[in-house]
């Protein structure tokens, strides 16, 4: 692993620019006054951008290696958000929010890629748990530093700008480059490990054996797609919606996905003991039941607890999904099935922010828990069919 501590390191500095960025164009558009529907048609583009990327970048990683694709499309995601200080029109972000998507799909392809070629099977399982670690943390502190200017400043672009720069420095700086090489194969490999002059049949394979092996699977994964999307996108606009200055609502999502970190190893051992299928039905209960509580609360207190509960929650869901396709799909089909899984869960993401801006056009910011309460519902309904 030391030979990853440049990668991560940049992958960690350059996750936080980007959760930074993902609320502060969300509020900056509420800020120049735009709908809460553009708001949602432009962040929406960021997982189109995300699924166009997973199609075709894993040949161009494997073949220069993951610390020089992790520079380059690093360097893109700073080329975008250096666009959000050039234009002002949802026109134009909603272009840079496709490349920032695209980029991004680079990044996360390069750094999956080097962590299973630097590390033996028997550390991979550890070695992928400090990279959720990192990414959490570097997702977290991201929105610790909104706020730290006046509304409409530019300062807090410039520092996303500085923060995808920054993070290029320890990727070149700091260990030792490996040479281009095709990753290992593991059950958590990106969808970019699959890809192939015909990816588009191994993709439509792998929907298929999930059809087969786990039919809740795939409306599980878009579920939990739509439920991560809608909270990234739109719950700045929600906390602004029902009365939280630019400050608060920057603190109050820095805390609460501090729950999606606390909360993944307790919910997988739970599922280990009760069970993938039980464990999906409960967590979503009882997010069901917070997103409730989020339609009509509004005391700051009350809010930041039970969305800390719906985070630590919902985040789990598409952990549970993927363990119960593992328990049930052959080996050698691991690789593909997941990758699939992860393009559905993109598929969830690209529709949440504009179907959750509808709701809170029509019924107002606690629209965006009645559309979380009915997803989190249909995923408790769907632990319980008798589909598999």
């Amino acid at each position: 692993m030391r030979s990853l501590a440049g990668l991560l390191s940049s992958y960690t500095i350059l996750v936080c620019g980007n959760s930074l960025l993902t609320t502060l164009l969300s509020l900056r558009m509420l800020h120049a006054e735009r709908t809460t529907l553009a708001v949602g048609l432009v962040q929406s583009c960021y997982y189109v951008g995300f699924i166009g990327g997973a199609f075709g970048l894993g040949p161009l990683v494997r073949r220069i290696g993951p610390q020089r694709a992790f520079i380059g499309f690093g360097a893109l995601t700073a080329l975008a958000a250096l666009g959000y200080l050039s234009f002002d029109s949802p026109h134009s972000w909603a272009a840079l929010r496709l490349i920032t998507g695209f980029s991004m799909v680079g990044v996360f392809t390069s750094i999956e890629s080097g962590v299973n070629a630097a590390v033996a099977n028997e550390r991979r399982g550890r070695a992928f748990a400090l990279y959720l670690v990192l990414t959490y943390l570097g997702v977290s502190a991201g929105q610790f530093l909104l706020g730290v200017s006046a509304p409409g400043s530019p300062f807090e672009p410039t520092l996303v700008n500085a923060l995808f720069i920054v993070a290029l420095v320890p990727v070149a700086l700091i260990g030792d480059w490996q040479q281009a090489s095709a990753p290992a194969a593991s059950a958590s490999a990106p969808p970019s490990a699959l890809a192939t002059p015909k990816r588009a049949t191994l993709l439509l394979d792998g929907l298929r054996e999930l059809t087969r092996v786990a039919p809740r699977s795939v409306p599980a994964c878009v579920g939990a797609g739509l439920l991560s999307s809608t909270f990234y996108a739109l719950t700045p606009v929600y906390l602004a919606g029902i009365g939280y200055p630019a400050s608060e609502i920057s603190h109050a999502m820095g805390i609460v996905l501090i729950g999606a970190l606390l909360s993944q190893w307790p919910v997988g051992r739970l599922s280990d003991r009760i069970g993938r299928r039980n464990t999906m039905g409960a967590v979503s209960l009882v997010a069901a039941l917070a997103a409730a509580v989020l339609t009509v609360a509004r005391a700051p207190g009350a809010v930041d607890t039970v969305l800390f509960l719906y985070v630590a929650l919902t985040f789990t869901l598409y952990g549970v999904i993927v363990s119960d396709v593992n328990d049930r799909v052959d080996q050698s089909r691991r690789v593909q099935t997941s990758a699939t899984l992860l393009l559905v869960f993109s598929l969830g993401g690209a529709a949440g922010p504009t179907l959750g801006s509808l709701f809170m056009r029509l019924l107002g910011a606690g629209g965006l828990y009645v559309f979380a309460l009915t997803i989190t519902l249909a995923l408790a309904a769907l632990s319980r069919a008798k589909v598999s």
